[in-house]
């Protein structure tokens, strides 16, 4: 039985499929095996991995039911022999000591661990300060291992940069519903469950970032979708009967936070931090200023500002008076 199987669906990644597989034959660990599940690729992704598997048996190929990335994960995990298991995708790059890191941290782990670690993203050219922003985001909860602090801003286990007990993942049942971004929904399941993380030391993963990526393309991954998620995970936390929703913010994505609730049968109290826009009326909802509004101590209040704009003085303001504020960033 290997120590460790990764797990890489691929679909028409064959511009960047060769040095990945190759990253992953480089690595310090060598106790791995690598299932590979070709999902319906229409370029010559399919001659690369056949090349890999018949020069290497530690690469070997899981058939596919074209049904899509989730389900994709959830054979390539069926198949899965080793004791620990970690996602890879086709287009990025494993450090040469990615393995060996997470290894380490996770053999000295208690149970319901998930490791992660520090993430690179490139090339420089196709990197914006959006992705630099997240890079550093993501870095900094692994410096400070805040991870499940910070979970409902954005996704705080990177899809291909983690590491757990086999038996412990298929336990959780992450793969079982078509739920995107699944990256996300793993996170916060695993969350739900009681799992804790530990981050890894070192840059375990190189995130290729390109035109053609799949996150980049698809609306499972756009911003509809990753609101529905948190929305649905909130609300089966947090949402009482006939108790109002307050939802912090009045842009684009305050508005469709509001339309998701509403659809819920729920009720809207709508707040912004600009004094200006206080006293207006927006999709027939009137708007109120947060400090105007009647808060009392044990509110929950989602936020939907931006995070990459500094609201610490509203949130210290809402933490004195005894509101709980959940930023959907």
């Amino acid at each position: 039985m290997p120590r460790v199987s990764v797990l890489i669906p691929i679909k028409n990644a064959e511009p960047f499929l060769d040095a990945c597989l190759q990253s992953i034959q480089q690595q310090s660990f060598k106790d791995w095996e690598c299932y590979l599940l070709d999902d319906g690729s229409s370029d010559g992704s399919a001659a690369i991995l056949q090349a890999y598997v018949a020069s290497d048996a530690r690469f070997r190929m899981v058939p596919s039911d074209g049904q899509g990335l989730i389900a994709a994960n959830r054979t390539l995990l069926a198949a899965a022999k080793g004791e620990f298991v970690t996602r890879m995708d086709a287009d990025d790059i494993m450090p040469k000591d990615k393995l060996e890191n997470l290894v380490q941290t996770l053999e000295s782990a208690p149970p319901k661990t998930i490791v992660t670690g520090r993430v690179q993203f490139f090339p420089e050219e196709n990197c914006g300060t959006g992705t630099r922003f997240y890079e550093n985001w993501l870095n900094e909860r692994c410096d400070n291992n805040d991870h499940w602090q910070n979970i409902w801003r954005e996704c705080v286990i990177p899809s291909p940069c983690w590491m757990m007990r086999t038996e412990e993942l298929r336990d959780s049942g992450c793969f079982d519903d078509a739920v995107y971004p699944e990256d996300y929904d793993m996170a916060f399941r695993l969350f739900v469950k009681g799992f804790s993380v530990q981050s890894a030391p070192g840059i375990c993963h190189q995130w290729r970032q390109h035109a053609s990526r799949y996150s980049v393309n698809s609306d499972n991954y756009g911003a509809a979708a990753f609101m529905q998620m948190k929305w649905n995970h909130w609300k089966k936390m947090f949402v009482k009967s006939n108790a109002p929703v307050m939802i912090l913010g009045t842009l684009d994505k305050g508005k469709l936070l509001k339309k998701m609730v509403e659809a819920d049968g729920l009720d809207v109290h709508w707040l912004a931090h600009k004094v200006h826009i206080a006293g207006n009326v927006i999709d027939n909802k009137p708007i109120v200023h947060y400090r105007d509004y009647p808060f009392s101590a044990g509110d929950v209040l989602i936020s939907t500002l931006s995070s990459i704009d500094n609201h610490s003085e509203i949130y210290e303001h809402l933490s004195n008076i005894g509101v709980r504020v959940f930023c959907f960033c």
